[in-house]
């Protein structure tokens, strides 16, 4: 079977979803679940959205 895979929202990184479950930082952004590679991708996210 084909792992599955989702990108970072911030740096459009692939990552496996269904393999590790702690190889991808999930946050919740105004009611929405946001999947990151990393915190730091999460943050500069974040940061992004407040500048709008």
């Amino acid at each position: 079977m084909k792992p599955k895979f989702v990108r970072c929202e911030f740096c459009k990184a692939e990552i496996q979803s269904d393999a590790c479950k702690l190889a991808a930082y999930k946050t919740m952004i105004d009611g929405k679940e946001y999947v990151f590679c990393c915190v730091k991708c999460a943050e500069r996210y974040k940061q992004k959205e407040k500048a709008k």
